[in-house]
């Protein structure tokens, strides 16, 4: 049932993704490193073509051969936002496997679906494989105020890959994938975090995620005999759109739109030596170009324009009437006309980098089975943002004086205003990274080696772009408060009192805001050192992996809650460390058992925001523990059918969600099974998933409360339920 990256968290110790919101979501960490939003950590290459951008790692698999977890920084070999580890997948080769197959899959919550493959050799040299998928569900849980299903699922789409070896020398490999998507409504339930009670998944508009995705790569290998040239060329286009009810509550407040079209093209040319040499190396060129083209528009619908502008600007202003300087300021309050406030936002982001890369080992130093390994990587990265952010219509409505006259009446009066709302710019940014790596190893004859490691990594930086919100809030206040005083003077002013020299400079908004600061974040930067081995106990039977590590990491990049989104910012220092140890034996042919266990202790050393210093608080999403046990018997009831027995439990925690860790997940564990009989011409299985129905927390986050600024707004997105089903796999 590993049908997504999502699905390979917690089997590999130390690694947590999330399955929560959209296939626009993938947060994945390693050893309490990670991403939620923006640049990944952890990067992601299928058949050698990187996926440059997070928001393609969800996709569903089909003919997959291999799926191989590099944890630690890739860096010197992979390049940028490879710092925490790398997902590796490969797909199954034409020309290796030939065939056909019909699945079609059924479970509740009307989830079904069907995939067709089909692998066929035309020569002893040229193959192809051809496969179209299709995929649906209902959602797990319901909308309460829509009485609708919250999270439902349709995707499809097709793949076909292309294998020829040209000769002994030369060998070309061609793949092109798409895939559609749409999903209903995120399934986000009010959270009581001093109660730690979770309500209802309830609000009022929109919330859908819709995507179209084309992945292409080319793979070009030329075998000498001295040393093996590739060539790979990926492509990447991305077309996706997301409606989101921003309050995630019945009120209409505000929703954010985004739209992206992204093209991605990346290049690398790498030459290595063969295998078994007393000198190993390789060197390389590598070079990415992505163009992002994004909409963002938010609306502020009637009750966001009631408490987000009306109420905060009255409450700005009664806060200015209280400083001594202002005593005899007039009582100001304001109306707005508007029903509604529509900020669009477009934003295009070009970026372009190159690298060069070489790695050389060294074995049989001084004796047999020493080697060492040293190598570096040199990054040049280029980011622009070109930023338009504008109100498709003047802020209007009047701002009521009321002017104290002594002992005379007070005097009222109302001033309209007219507010043209827009911020526009461009900002860029210019990084070098070096990516170095030592390592000495020692192989005790072949079947257990022992190593320790130093690799530096990094993560880029980039823009924030919910945080154009923001400023354009900001500069509703100040805007109006600076024209409410410019204008409260005399001379032509209808007898109203000058402006006190305290008020009549006041700056206006364009002039106090670094934009390149307010929306920048920096690159972030790690040092992993770590020790281990690996052991065949006993041949062929018993295998054993133990790691340690200690990763120091400086100006960690975290996810905050900022205003009327999630923005990244720099945290400071974190230090994290921790063990991995994994034990696979077959004591038979017939019987596999495997036991992967993680644990990560990753802490700020340094990270105040101004308002709290989280000094010693744990790092959010970074289970403490991760624990995969599984076992499989498989007896055989003929020469051609196998009946097999699946059993996996599957436990992670605890996961602090805020940086002061007042929420958080407790260990928790789930139990899935299978059964599956398999046949010349046919397989069937049924399984099950989170089989006790354990109830936990997938996710948490919290948002900006529009009734009440000084405490957020807290959501869940709680773990799937039991599901169940089976798998029906005809072969021809």
């Amino acid at each position: 049932n590993i049908r997504s990256v999502k699905d390979i968290s917690t089997i590999v110790p130390n690694l947590f993704i999330p399955d929560y919101g959209s296939k626009l979501i993938s947060s994945a960490y390693i050893r309490g490193i990670g991403s939620r939003i923006n640049s990944p950590a952890v990067g992601l290459y299928v058949n050698n073509v990187p996926y440059l951008d997070k928001s393609a790692f969800d996709f569903d698999f089909i003919d997959i051969a291999s799926i191989e977890v590099l944890k630690g920084p890739q860096g010197t070999l992979y390049g940028r936002n490879t710092m925490a580890g790398l997902v590796n997948i490969k797909t199954l080769s034409p020309l290796e496997k030939q065939g056909s197959k019909i699945k079609l899959s059924f479970g509740n919550y009307n989830l079904w679906g069907v995939a067709a493959t089909t692998s066929q050799k035309l020569t002893d040299d040229f193959a192809f494989s051809i496969n179209a998928r299709y995929r649906q569900d209902d959602g797990y849980f319901k909308n309460e105020y829509t009485r609708q299903n919250s999270g439902s699922t349709r995707s499809g789409g097709g793949r076909v890959q292309l294998d020829w070896r040209v000769n002994r020398h030369w060998k070309l490999s061609f793949s092109g994938d798409y895939e559609g998507s749409d999903q209903q409504g995120y399934p986000y339930a009010g959270y009581d975090k001093t109660l730690k009670k979770t309500g209802s998944i309830s609000y009022n508009d929109e919330a859908s995620y819709r995507r179209d995705i084309f992945t292409s790569g080319l793979s070009v290998q030329y075998l000498h005999d001295r040393f093996i040239f590739t060539s790979t060329t990926g492509y990447q286009f991305l077309d996706d759109d997301m409606h989101l009810d921003q309050d995630f509550t019945p009120r209409a407040i505000f929703t954010l739109q985004q739209k992206q079209k992204m093209h991605a093209v990346s290049q690398e040319f790498a030459v290595k030596s063969h295998k078994g040499k007393r000198w190993e190396w390789v060197g390389g060129l590598f070079g990415f170009y992505q163009q992002t083209h994004t909409d963002g528009p938010v609306d502020f619908r009637q009750d966001g324009i009631d408490l987000l502008i009306t109420k905060q600007t009255n409450d700005q202003l009664a806060a200015l009437k209280q400083n001594p300087a202002l005593a005899g300021m007039p009582d100001i309050t304001i109306d707005i006309d508007n029903r509604n406030l529509y900020i669009d936002g477009i934003y295009k982001t070009p970026t372009y980098g190159a690298a060069a890369f070489g790695q050389a080992t060294l074995n049989r130093i001084f004796i047999d089975g020493l080697s060492a390994t040293v190598g570096l990587r040199i990054d040049y990265e280029h980011t622009r943002i070109y930023h338009h952010t504008h109100a498709t219509e003047d802020l209007t409505g009047r701002a009521n004086v009321t002017i104290n006259m002594g002992n005379r009446p007070p005097m009222s009066i109302q001033q309209p205003f007219i507010l043209p709302l827009g911020i526009d710019g461009k900002e860029s940014m210019n990084t070098i990274e070096l990516s170095p790596k030592f390592e000495v190893k020692y192989a005790i004859g072949n079947k257990s080696f022992v190593y320790a490691s130093a690799t530096r990594g990094y993560r880029s930086g980039g823009y924030n772009f919910q945080m154009f919100s923001n400023l354009i809030q900001s500069q509703i206040r100040s805007s109006m408060i600076s024209e409410l005083m410019k204008n409260m003077g005399g001379g032509g002013n209808g007898g109203r009192p000058a402006p006190s020299r305290s008020t009549a400079g006041m700056p206006a908004f364009e002039n106090t805001t670094d934009v390149n600061q307010a929306i920048s974040y920096k690159p972030e930067h790690s040092w992993n050192y770590e020790i281990g081995g690996r052991s065949q106990l006993i041949d062929h039977h018993l295998f054993a992996d133990i790691s340690l590590f200690y990763i120091d990491c400086h100006d960690q990049q975290i996810a905050a809650v900022s205003g009327y989104g999630r923005i990244t910012k720099n945290s400071g220092r974190t230090a994290s460390y921790g063990l991995e140890a994994s034990l696979r034996a077959t004591p038979t042919n017939r019987l596999l058992l495997s036991a992967t266990y993680g644990y990560t202790h990753a802490t700020f050393q340094e990270y105040n925001d101004g308002k709290n210093d989280y000094k010693n608080n744990f790092v959010p999403f970074a289970p403490a523990h991760t624990l995969a046990l599984s076992g499989a018997y498989t007896l055989p009831l003929d020469k051609e059918t196998d009946l097999t027995f699946d059993l996996q439990y599957l436990g992670r925690g605890k996961i602090y969600w805020t940086e002061a860790n007042d929420a958080a997940q407790n260990f928790y564990g789930l139990v899935n099974a299978s059964i599956i009989l398999s046949g010349k011409y046919a397989d069937l299985k049924l399984w099950g998933k989170n089989l006790l129905n354990q109830h936990y927390q997938a996710f948490y986050f919290e948002t900006m409360n529009a009734e009440n600024l000084s405490t957020p707004n807290s959501f869940v997105q709680c773990g799937r339920p039991i599901t169940f089903g089976a798998d029906i796999t005809i072969k021809f």
